[in-house]
């Protein structure tokens, strides 16, 4: 990773409710609850074996722009220390980590305020790459912030019954409920072309279920149901492909197969599967998710800082403008 540049990801954070009744909130309220955890010193999770520690360390909110940007640092204790080369004077030195320090990277996140048109409950975002700051720990974060909260305040958010029921006296039932949060890559340039440019070899429709005993093993239980799907005569070819294989998706997503498993086979022969999210067809694998690179970013920039970096919060802040729906 180089100083000056830095690569960031593109993501949808998706916004559900762990509650049939209850109707999802808006992602600024959904982050004026993470501030006020952060403002608490609450927002933060050790991993790892309590090795390593993940928390939000600043977030700001730009109420015109519609976003709000937090910066995540991930510190592990266990991380190697840092070795330094001047290969001119044939000098070395390692700076050592003192007691109780963790090797720091740190990352930016943004998202917008505002859903994505035709999307609702679906916010872009963009994450920065750092060491240790995947899009899998951002969300561990995040969730497990609003799982401590909903275990001290089962009210934590509350909505109408989406059913219409009301009590004796006429009012609208309340409904106390938490966020439940995804983030899903959208799907790369490179990961279309190589699906197109390929051979598609096997599809799974996975459809997710509440666990039951299997048979007579009660030390069993179903998990899943999957359809297998091969193809035949007619593949849509290239630039076709994709967007029919979303299509097919989609449809399926409103019969409980929330996830797709793709399986293909690279133009270069190698073997390669891919999950995606059914009814939204982003991605689940950060490998081919749709990523930018930001050059020339001056000052340049450490592995991790103390608080976000104004001057690069506004380059990715642009980036997510440019980009939302």
């Amino acid at each position: 990773m180089k100083n000056n540049e830095r690569l960031i990801y593109f993501f949808d954070l998706h916004i559900d409710v762990n509650k049939k009744a209850a109707s999802p909130p808006s992602a600024r309220d959904v982050f004026n609850i993470v501030e006020s955890a952060f403002r608490k010193s609450e927002a933060r999770l050790h991993v790892n074996k309590k090795t390593a520690t993940i928390q939000i360390i600043d977030l700001r909110f730009d109420d015109v722009e519609e976003i709000v940007t937090l910066y995540v640092r991930y510190a592990d204790k266990r991380g190697a220390d840092v070795y330094f080369a001047d290969t001119d004077a044939n000098t070395s030195r390692v700076e050592r980590k003192k007691f109780g320090e963790g090797r720091g990277f740190g990352a930016h996140l943004s998202v917008s305020l505002r859903p994505e048109a035709g999307s609702p409950n679906t916010y872009l975002a963009m994450l920065e790459k750092a060491n240790g700051v995947n899009s899998s720990l951002v969300l561990r974060l995040l969730q497990s912030i609003f799982r401590e909260l909903y275990r001290s305040d089962e009210n934590l958010f509350t909505c109408d019954d989406i059913s219409g029921a009301r009590d004796r006296a006429g009012v609208p039932k309340k409904v106390g409920f938490r966020p439940m949060l995804e983030l899903k890559g959208l799907p790369s340039e490179q990961f279309i072309s190589d699906l197109e440019e390929g051979s598609l070899q096997e599809i799974h429709l996975i459809e997710d279920k509440e666990k039951k005993q299997f048979g007579a093993h009660p030390w069993l239980h179903e998990k899943q149901n999957v359809v297998r799907l091969t193809p035949g005569a007619g593949v849509p070819g290239v630039a076709q492909l994709w967007g029919n294989l979303k299509t097919v998706f989609s449809a399926e997503a409103k019969n409980g197969y929330k996830k797709a498993r793709i399986k293909f086979r690279r133009a270069d022969g190698q073997p390669d599967t891919v999950e995606v999210d059914a009814e939204t067809g982003a991605l689940l694998d950060q490998r081919y998710v749709k990523a930018k690179r930001i050059g020339d970013v001056d000052p340049v920039l450490d592995e991790c800082a103390d608080a976000i970096v104004p001057h690069f919060a506004e380059l990715v802040e642009a980036e997510l403008i440019a980009n939302r729906k």
